[in-house]
């Protein structure tokens, strides 16, 4: 007998899970420790991150959609969730997406997404669901932080992408 190898879709079921575990676990501690909601909500995109670089297609979208709705049920404070679901665990894929255009189009599409996502998650805690003491209002000094923070996690998840690519890639050894 040969060896016992793991079928291609019981690997992706296994990593499925694990990064959606994961995902809701680092939302769970940002609802929690609320000072660190922002931090571990763009933290848990870069489990989106190498699920669309390890297995593409519509895999990442499930990864996202499974962690969102969990989130959503589980986490004692919403605004981790909501802000995971409406732009931190749905950008890896619109950033593959956006960056195969030029630079110029790729950044005016990214900047409208973020401010998308920004003015219905203002809308949705603020007005719909009433969360207590998120600090967002519908005002220009947080849109303005708000765009130089996304202009800078951008960045920043560029270079963690070439991070996983060249030194932890190799070392996982996650095949497809």
């Amino acid at each position: 007998m040969g060896k016992n190898r793991i079928s291609p879709h019981t690997r992706r079921l296994t990593a499925g899970a694990a990064f959606v575990a994961l995902g809701v676990l680092m939302l769970w501690l940002g609802a929690v420790v609320e000072v660190l909601d922002l931090s571990l909500a763009a933290l848990a995109s870069i489990l989106t991150v190498i699920a669309v670089i390890e297995f593409g297609g519509g895999f990442p979208w499930a990864v996202w959609c499974a962690t969102s709705v969990l989130a959503l049920l589980l986490l004692p404070a919403k605004f981790p969730a909501l802000l995971y679901l409406l732009f931190m665990g749905i950008y890896p894929m619109l950033k593959t997406v956006f960056e195969g255009l030029r630079p110029v189009f790729a950044w005016l599409l990214k900047l409208s997404a973020f401010n998308t996502a920004l003015l219905l998650l203002i809308v949705l805690c603020t007005y719909v669901l009433a969360l207590p003491d998120t600090g967002m209002t519908l005002s220009v000094v947080v849109f303005a932080l708000g765009n130089g923070a996304f202009i800078l996690y951008d960045i920043a998840l560029s270079r963690l992408i070439l991070l996983y690519l060249f030194k932890l890639r190799p070392r996982l050894r996650i095949r497809r």
